[in-house]
């Protein structure tokens, strides 16, 4: 409340004071004392009204207290009205305090550029003393609060000249101001006078504090603040305790500095610097893990703090046998340029461990020893890290990279050229391994480059020739494996021994022993099967180890080179001689010998061996030929009722197998031996009732017929027979002159002209007896001549009428064209048709692998693990379909989550093979045990996939990404980062956008968890003095105006 104290103004005459406008203005007085502002007002409104003389005092007055009740009532207009009154009376006592009130009311409503305005046109002269120390304050507050700070300067110090009631707040300001100009003594000593006020008690110690820490007096802090933490505010509590906290830093006291700085980071937001001390008092008080997590909040900007950061971590990892993240954390510090001394110890250190750990995927180790040594050849490190440089090369998976950097340097020691012809064989058995042959022979010839290994040497001469072998290069193979024979070394080697068998292995295959040649070629192929036998003779004449699987192979082979030669009384000898040779399934050698016996006429040695391969080997794949081969050779010996019983038995075991047709045909061929007309025709009738599909069956059983009829005297009735069955003479004489063009023209080899006159053959010929087979030998020629959808066409339509002879063929080849064409529900239904119409283990082997691709591309897993599973239990399995079988038994597994048995199946892929089957299997077990958020496990995982040999890159860069994964689940961004970061910065493989997009988007999604992170910390806010509360209470206790506390009714101004 404002309250103005005039003279009391007398008036001569009574009745004067209590005529009616006198009256009112008594009135008016009296409520303005009472501090009804609104009341009063109306009546000095009345008084006014009813002196109409300008000049009379009353009036003046009236006007005057008029003005003053609109400034308390905080009237819009107060400004015009106290202004007016000046104007007016420009010379009244009263209008030298207008402007000073006016100040002071926009100085009360906080209006600071309009209370300077008005303080500045008062006349400071004209107020009194105790007037001139409140406008000097007021004036001076008002331009600090409008930061005019030098203004305010001039008038705070203006009124400590003097002892007045402003003296608290006004020194106050004017440290304050002399704090924010830097000049930290005077402030000091401002601050010092009013510290035990009990208004600023509360702040100084913040303000001395601040100034002693500027003043780089930290022994004098630490005497002085420390007394004062309980008593500093929640707000500035943080702030308040780093600054004690960094000058036990300062005074390297870094327990007693860590005890502050815990008070710190659990209400303040901490920048990089502050971080970074926390850290290392962690890391000077041997508490390596709390300090490795704040070093890494500090390296986010490439400059001295991070390259120092990393060091310390790099120290700290070691310090905890974390060697791995110390690797990573050297890394980093060794790629700033900040400081020469770290940079060339982190470079050394990082190599050193990337040496010693042995699994670093990208064989950084070895540039990093480059660079160390080209960088700091006269170093005393420099000797070092060439010795570790050699054992890097000796010891590295990366082959590729390292060769690239060995063929860097130009003059190579002994030493080092010993370790280049080590990593390029490594790196050729790794080719060959995987099935590139063509690669590892260029890898195995600059083996020879340095031969300072005569053992490598000479094995790489022999690797050469395996992979030209591979290739189906046979010549090249043969040559390169005689120039083996003949290098250093070679007979010293373990391959030597089987030398000639590698050899005479090459001629065999060469000779084309699947084909029937004739003319030069011919001639050529005789030629290699002589010199097979040559070769085969040597290497078992030499090496007669009877538990050599190599020398059964051996026996076999010369055997077929033999039958093939036609010499089957030398080829029954050898495959006798094979069946004696260890505990195997010799149902082959049993097969082949009793065709051999057979070719020779040899009946009851034929049938010795088929019913020997019959009872020995019931599961054989050659047990449904062999019992077919055995009726026949009962029959060839005329033994008919033993042939009759045979083919009965054959009928018996598989109904549904495809020779079913062909042995109704040989049974009633057998019965009508045996004149039994009725026996024989039941079977042949059967053909034609039951396999109407089979061609040649039924021409046969038609022919047949004949002598059925023949034995009963009744030729008559089988021309009757044959019209009963619709079959037309005259028809029949067409379409066999029609076909017989066909076969002309198939026995020429000339498919188009096949093709030409199997289409007029089907074209002309009304119910053609051999429509399956003009079909299939144009399928034939289609399939040859690489027009698959032809050849797919002329299939199906034999699949599609079961039971005939080339259905099971059909099949096969339907199936496999459809596989390679991505249609697998087409392809699943001729494989699968394929499994129900045969019981041959070859044509279900063919099934089963065709069913199980199929499904598995078809993503059916059950069904994939089950025929997968069949495909295992085959006989004779190739590598590349049992890794497969392994592997994708195992993501089937994974992918109907169950893990236990996906990772049985991993594992059988990796004690199978070191092929990139393999290195995925690996990352599919760390896919796993991170599945399972068993974080150490996966992690301890991938080391392995990394340090698999040998490596692939697509799988190893998964497992890093994967890697990175495992560390974004703990919150450790740090090596996250670093693993995304070795993709990016090292890979070049196969699928390479693939991996760098992925790579990207996984850090991306890592910095964003970092930024998430600073956000959740605690936020201390920007320091602000709120200063107007302590200027009041002290105006308050030195007895300054209640005026200048009111709280104003705004509402009364309405």
């Amino acid at each position: 409340m404002l309250i103005i104290f005039f003279a009391n103004i007398s008036f001569a005459q009574k009745t004067f004071i209590n005529s009616d406008p006198y009256q009112s203005y008594k009135k008016a007085q009296e409520l303005f004392d009472k501090e009804k502002y609104s009341s009063a007002q109306y009546y000095f409104k009345e008084v006014i009204n009813k002196f109409p003389n300008p000049q009379d005092e009353i009036r003046i007055n009236a006007e005057y207290y008029f003005a003053v009740c609109a400034l308390n009532l905080y009237h819009r207009n107060v400004e015009t009205i106290l202004t007016r009154f000046f104007l007016d009376h420009p010379d009244h006592p009263k209008s030298k305090n207008i402007y000073f009130q006016l100040g002071k009311h926009y100085y009360q409503t906080k209006k600071f550029n309009k209370s300077i305005e008005f303080f500045d046109k008062v006349d400071q002269y004209d107020l009194s003393a105790q007037d001139q120390n409140e406008f000097l304050f007021k004036l001076g507050y008002s331009n600090f609060m409008k930061n005019n700070q030098s203004d305010a300067k001039v008038l705070f110090s203006e009124l400590l000249q003097n002892k007045t009631n402003y003296d608290v707040p006004a020194t106050y300001y004017f440290s304050h101001i002399a704090y924010m100009e830097g000049k930290y003594q005077t402030a000091l000593e401002g601050f010092k006078k009013i510290s035990e006020n009990k208004m600023f008690k509360p702040i100084i110690p913040y303000y001395i504090t601040q100034i002693l820490y500027q003043q780089n007096k930290y022994n004098e802090l630490i005497e002085y603040a420390p007394s004062y933490m309980d008593s500093i505010t929640d707000k500035r509590k943080g702030e308040f305790a780093k600054l004690i906290g960094d000058s036990y830093f300062k005074n390297k006291d870094f327990l007693k500095s860590l005890e502050y700085y815990k008070i710190f980071i659990k209400s303040c937001k901490s920048t990089r610097e502050s971080n970074y001390q926390v850290a290392f008092c962690y890391y000077k008080t041997k508490k390596y893990k709390q300090c490795i997590d704040l070093f890494s909040r500090v390296t986010f900007n490439d400059d001295s703090l991070t390259q120092t950061s990393y060091y310390h971590m790099a120290d700290s990892y070691l310090r905890i046998n974390e060697k791995g993240y110390a690797k990573n954390a050297f890394q980093k510090a060794s790629k700033l340029n900040f400081d020469s001394d770290i940079k060339r110890n982190s470079l050394f250190n990082y190599a050193k461990l990337a040496y010693e750990l042995s699994y670093n995927p990208y064989d950084e180790a070895i540039v990093a020893f480059q660079d160390f040594i080209k960088e700091y050849p006269e170093s005393e490190d420099a000797k070092e890290a060439y010795e570790f440089l050699l054992k890097v090369y000796l010891t590295t998976k990366n082959y590729d990279d390292a060769i690239v950097s060995l063929e860097k340097i130009k003059n190579k020691d002994p030493r080092m050229q010993k370790a280049y012809q080590s990593i390029v064989y490594n790196r050729a058995v790794e080719l060959f391994d995987n099935r590139e042959f063509s690669k590892a022979i260029k890898s195995f010839e600059l083996v020879k480059k340095h031969p300072i290994n005569q053992d490598l040497n000479a094995s790489s001469q022999f690797w050469i020739a395996e992979s030209n072998y591979k290739l189906n290069n046979y010549l090249l193979a043969i040559e390169n494996y005689e120039k083996f024979r003949f290098v250093n070394g070679s007979i010293l080697t373990n391959e030597f021994s089987d030398l000639d068998f590698h050899i005479g292995y090459s001629y065999f295959e060469k000779s084309n022993p699947n084909k029937i040649l004739n003319g030069p070629e011919q001639i050529n192929q005789i030629e290699d099967l002589k010199n097979a036998l040559k070769y085969f003779r040597n290497y078992t004449n030499e090496y007669n180890l009877s538990d050599s699987s190599n020398y059964r192979t051996a026996l076999l082979r010369i055997a077929d080179a033999y039958f093939l030669l036609k010499d089957d009384s030398l080829a029954i000898e050898n495959y006798a001689n094979s069946t004696l040779i260890g505990d195997k399934n010799h149902s082959y050698a049993l097969n082949q010998m009793a065709t051999s016996q057979g070719l020779i006429q040899d009946y009851k040695g034929k049938i010795n061996t088929l019913n020997k391969l019959t009872i020995q080997y019931p599961n054989s794949k050659y047990q449904v030929s062999s019992l077919l081969n055995l009726a026949q050779a009962y029959k060839d010996e005329s033994r008919n009722k033993e042939s009759i019983n045979t083919f009965l038995k054959f009928i018996n075991e598989n109904p549904n197998n495809n020779s079913i047709s062909k042995v109704n045909v040989e049974l009633g061929s057998l019965y009508l031996m045996e004149k039994k007309p009725d026996e024989a025709e039941k079977f042949l009738l059967k053909v034609l009732d039951d396999y109407p599909d089979a061609e040649q069956e039924n021409l046969l059983a038609v022919e047949l017929m004949m002598e059925v009829y023949n034995l009963r005297d009744n030729l008559t009735g089988y021309y009757e027979w044959l019209n009963s069955r619709g079959i037309d003479v005259s028809n029949k004489e067409k379409d066999s002159t029609l076909w017989h063009t066909v076969i002309l023209e198939r026995e020429n080899g000339d498919c188009a002209k096949q093709i030409e006159k199997a289409t007029y053959y089907l074209d002309n010929i009304e119910s053609p007896v051999r429509e399956i087979s003009a079909h299939y030998y144009m399928a034939n020629c289609y399939y040859s001549d690489g027009k698959k959808t032809e050849a797919l066409f002329h299939y199906d339509f034999i699949t599609s009428k079961p039971n005939n002879n080339y259905y099971l063929e059909a099949l096969k080849y339907a199936g496999e064209i459809t596989f390679e064409s991505k249609d697998f529900k087409k392809s699943l239904t001729y494989f699968s048709n394929l499994e129900d119409a045969s019981i041959d283990q070859e044509d279900l082997s063919i099934s089963n692998t065709g069913q199980f691709y199929c499904f598995r591309y078809l993503e059916n897993y059950n069904a994939t693990i089950k025929y997968a599973k069949k495909v295992l239990n085959s006989s004779n399995l190739k590598n590349k379909l049992q890794e497969d079988a392994y592997l994708y038994i195992g993501q089937s597994f994974q992918e109907i989550n169950k893990l236990d048995s996906a990772k049985q199946y991993y594992d059988s892929v990796i004690k199978f093979t070191n092929s990139i089957a393999a290195a995925e299997a690996k990352y599919h077990i760390c896919e796993i045990a991170f599945q399972d958020n068993d974080y150490t496990l996966c992690e301890s995982l991938i080391m392995e996939l990394v340090q698999q040999k040998p490596s692939y890159d697509y799988w190893l860069a998964k497992g890093i990404l994967l890697l990175g994964d495992n560390f974004t689940a703990q919150k450790d961004y740090f090596n996250a980062k670093h693993s995304i970061e070795s993709i990016l910065e090292n890979y070049q493989g196969i699928k390479k956008d693939e991996i760098l997009a992925n790579a990207i988007q996984k850090m991306e999604y890592i910095t964003s968890l970092e930024v998430n992170d600073l956000k959740t910390e605690p936020v201390q806010e920007e320091i602000e003095i709120d200063l107007e509360p302590f200027v009041n209470k002290a105006q308050n206790k030195k007895g300054v105006e209640d005026d200048d506390l009111m709280e104003i009714n705004k509402d009364e101004n309405k």
